[in-house]
């Protein structure tokens, strides 16, 4: 072979390997398929958004970003064979939308890096992981929720949980939270498999309850809400963070209780955000329906935070894919987004108490809710 051969196949060669150099792969464990589908394909939406739309405008700090993505279907088994596959392909970032059990299912896989994010409430990382969660904490909410019902002279609230890992936190949270505030609890317990929910909502709805609160997500979130109408029950109903979606408003619009509340993001009911937070909304709200055709919801908007606090990291780590750069960062660097993620060395999830909104459902759209009368 000629030289001249040569060195135009190792010309080529460079150029090949500088190419892949510009390109920063991101996998995304996400549920689109199975019970919880809704969850995963809103988050992966948001993210695919960012990805086209910072690619179209050449890319992060000239990367071009690839989303990975691998349908986990809500099953901690195939959420391990997802990570260990994103993993062997050398993922710069890991981003797991799944829900709880399947997430804590990947965590071990991650003791070493990459860094995983994860918008799950449920899941509170050790501050020596590599795992960030972007979501306030189930205990957050719960502290968020018993400060609004106490503002309202709330004393007792009825609550209907699963008896999956998600129920046994919120579970916890409540146990601990209600009674330091004063309110008492009343616990009823249901499987994720009913589809009704008539006997717990009937022995948490005793006289002195002035709201019951529903706190687990999907199908079966929708069982209480059809139960409540069918018991003709006028309490105001709070449902969980994971259902503030127009999914699952469209699920139940036929047996909307006369009230319903949610724990939320502050995002949720916008006015509530700082002028710098507000606009990033407004952008984002724009530019995903112009893309998608839909309004942005509470999980297409946990996607964006998702994806600014990625953006921000492959803007500002000279490289992605080493997690202890990538976990100094996120550590020592607050997360421009819809809500400013702030992680420390001491704690790495992004959002606390104050990143939390009660909502209520009117006229078509989640607002800040109203007291409790």
């Amino acid at each position: 072979m000629k030289y001249g051969m040569i060195a135009g196949l190792v010309l080529t060669a460079g150029l090949a390997t500088q190419a892949l150099a510009q390109n920063v792969t991101i996998g995304v464990i996400a549920p689109t398929t199975g019970p919880i589908a809704t969850v995963g394909t809103r988050q992966l939406q948001s993210l695919q958004y960012w990805a086209e739309t910072a690619n179209k405008a050449g890319g992060v700090k000239g990367k071009q970003v690839e989303i990975a993505h691998c349908n986990d279907e809500g099953s901690p088994e195939k959420a391990v064979n997802c990570a260990r596959d994103l993993i062997s392909r050398g993922v710069a970032l890991l981003i797991n939308c799944s829900v709880t059990g399947p997430i804590l299912a990947t965590m071990p896989l991650v003791v070493n890096g990459p860094v995983m994010l994860t918008p799950s409430p449920n899941v509170i990382p050790a501050a020596s992981t590599y795992v960030f969660q972007t979501s306030p904490s189930d205990r957050s909410q719960t502290q968020a929720l018993a400060d609004f019902l106490k503002s309202g002279g709330v004393k007792k609230i009825g609550m209907v949980a699963a008896t999956d890992s998600s129920g046994e936190i919120g579970v916890r949270s409540a146990q601990e939270v209600y009674p330091a505030a004063g309110i008492e609890l009343n616990l009823a317990r249901i499987d994720l498999r009913a589809t009704d929910a008539s006997i717990q909502l009937a022995k948490v709805a005793q006289a002195d309850v002035k709201v019951i609160y529903s706190s687990y997500s999907g199908a079966g979130a929708a069982s209480v809400v059809k139960s409540y109408n069918n018991l003709g029950l006028e309490l105001p109903l709070v449902i969980s963070y994971a259902n503030i979606s127009d999914a699952f408003t469209n699920l139940v619009k036929d047996e909307m209780p006369k009230r319903l509340l949610g724990t939320a993001l502050k995002s949720v009911a916008p006015a509530l955000l700082t002028a710098d937070e507000r606009a990033a909304y407004e952008a984002f709200e724009k530019g995903f329906k112009a893309w998608r055709g839909q309004q942005v919801d509470m999980l297409t908007l946990t996607g964006a935070m998702l994806a600014d606090t990625a953006h921000a990291i492959i803007a500002n780590v000279a490289d992605p894919k080493d997690p202890k750069a990538v976990k100094t960062f996120l550590e020592t660097t607050p997360i421009k987004s819809i809500q400013t993620l702030k992680f420390s060395p001491e704690d790495h999830v992004g959002l606390g108490k104050d990143g939390v909104a009660i909502v209520e459902f009117k006229n078509g759209v989640w607002v800040e809710a109203a007291g409790i009368k």
